[in-house]
């Protein structure tokens, strides 16, 4: 009687180290370095045309704009005097000859700064268009 005892006494605890280590690992899956990456979820639009356009969801950490957007390598161009001039998105590099640019704007609205300061928070929505003529 006392084997039997000490054998359910075993299996129940062993089952139920299994089931903590399986919470315990459920846990850091969400809590855990990798679950807490992506604090701020933002959505890009990049407009080519009137009739083309994607959006991204990003998750990220990131404090501005162009840091989210770089974990996603999702735009390209130099830094100058006047903070980072955007020559591609998404692949697509504007042409100097046709004089296209790239335009950032929030909720449709126009931004005075370039995007080394635009602050991002949870549920912001940012358009990239490619803009012809100066």
């Amino acid at each position: 009687m006392k084997k039997k005892s000490k054998n359910l006494v075993g299996i129940v605890s062993t089952i139920a180290l299994v089931v903590l280590v399986i919470v315990m690992g459920l846990i850091y899956t969400k809590l855990g370095p990798q679950g807490m990456k992506g604090d701020k979820s933002i959505v890009v639009q990049v407009i080519t045309s009137e009739d083309d356009s994607q959006e991204f969801k990003i998750n990220t950490d990131a404090e501005f704009l162009r840091q989210a957007l770089d974990e996603k390598d999702l735009i390209n161009g130099s830094d100058s005097d006047y903070g980072f001039f955007i020559t591609g998105v998404n692949g697509r590099e504007a042409e100097v000859d046709n004089q296209e640019w790239w335009q950032v704007t929030k909720n449709g609205e126009y931004l005075p700064y370039g995007v080394n300061d635009i602050a991002i928070a949870d549920g912001d929505h940012y358009e990239i268009t490619l803009m012809v003529g100066y």
